[in-house]
């Protein structure tokens, strides 16, 4: 061979070399999806230094990235799994989990299957200790509903003690109610849902249902009529105005109103909503007082502080500092704070108003905690 080629061969196949021994480079590394990879997280050789499992050898294991505004609770909810499980899959790999579940960082990827024989759940590494919940957050109770009895309407309630019901309708937009769920399942916060059927039957309105019906202990449903119809002028209406039109409501509508929405709420929650309800709009005369007793249906629940957290800031809606504040000042033994599960602010308001009145010694819990 000549010299002159055999140079240039010779290097060639150093630099081939080279190039083979040199690092991977960092950050992200785009997907075809569009996501980051699990580059964005540690490093394969990193993460087999410290006794995790490379992507490559997880099998079949289904996998999730974590997104912005994602929560344990809700990827957990949303893979049928629970956050212990999730904690127990990914702490090899992401630590900070077992000590901070809510330090998701976007990019992560973590197991999500929930077939041990996928998977197989490796023994949880114990959680540091965490610090003691005062009383009242501990203390909140829900579903120990009153007997029907006689007709009642409540807007706070008497004698209840220094307690206060955060209660939530689920009437109309539903955008941020997983994230409200899943914030008050982490803070231990009990609270009273009037869900209407309509809103039940969508996915959303399912998944809420579905995560009262796995914790009963902190929340209990009553009933918001099927159609959110104005009982007492009709009209109105979510998310049609179709049932609502017609005008005013007879007594066998509203009954119908009732009994509807309770069957879809029944099979979606596990609970009976008799005997509490609330009327759409808080439109009630004593018309449909009795129409709504006639169907078991006595316990009629008002507010006494209206956060107006379902009008958005562009058409002058009140802030979440704003909801927080009025909830806080306005507080009273028994008081009934109304909002919305789908309301625009309610969500940063909550993370304002709950250690808020917390601080100032209101138990946070159920109607039905005030009434017993």
């Amino acid at each position: 061979m000549h010299p002159l080629r055999l140079r240039a061969s010779g290097a060639l196949l150093a630099l081939l070399v080279l190039a083979a021994c040199a690092d991977p480079p960092s950050g992200p590394v785009a997907t075809s999806s569009g996501r980051p990879s699990a580059s964005t997280g540690p490093s394969a050789s990193a993460a087999a230094s410290q006794g995790a499992t490379p992507a490559a050898d997880r099998g079949s294991a289904r996998m999730y990235t974590v997104v912005g505004g994602d929560t344990l609770f809700a990827i957990a909810t949303g893979h049928a799994t629970t956050v212990e499980q999730l904690q127990a899959w990914n702490a090899d790999r992401y630590p900070s989990l077992v000590s901070d579940p809510n330090g998701l960082e976007p990019g992560w990827e973590l197991i999500v299957s929930g077939d041990p024989s996928v998977t197989p759940q490796p023994t949880a590494r114990p959680s540091a200790p965490q610090p003691t919940s005062p009383p009242s957050a501990a203390a909140c109770r829900a579903g120990n509903r009153v007997a029907a009895g006689g007709e009642q309407t409540f807007y706070a309630v008497p004698n209840a003690g220094h307690n206060v019901a955060l209660t939530f309708d689920m009437g109309g937009r539903l955008d941020p109610a997983l994230a409200i769920m899943a914030f008050l399942v982490d803070n231990h916060v009990c609270a009273t849902l009037f869900p209407t059927g309509a809103m039940s039957q969508t996915p959303t309105g399912e998944q809420v249902l579905a995560v009262v019906r796995a914790h009963p202990e902190l929340f209990e449903i009553g009933n918001h009529t099927m159609h959110h119809c104005d009982l007492v002028s009709g009209g109105a209406g979510s998310p049609t105005t179709a049932p609502c039109a017609g005008g005013p409501p007879t007594a066998d509508f509203i009954r119908s109103e009732l009994t509807d929405s309770a069957a879809i709420l029944r099979a979606g929650s596990g609970q009976d909503p008799k005997p509490y309800w609330r009327p759409p709009y808080g439109s009630v005369n004593q018309a449909v007082l009795d129409a709504a007793a006639s169907v078991g249906y006595t316990k009629t629940f008002m507010w006494d502080i209206d956060t107006i957290d379902w009008k958005p800031l562009a058409d002058g809606g009140p802030t979440a500092e704003q909801i927080g504040s009025k909830v806080i000042t306005q507080a009273q033994d028994g008081s009934t704070v109304l909002m919305h599960i789908g309301g625009y602010e309610t969500l940063d308001a909550l993370r304002i108003m709950v250690p808020g009145l917390r601080e100032r010694g209101f138990g946070l819990t159920s109607l039905s905690d005030l009434l017993n």
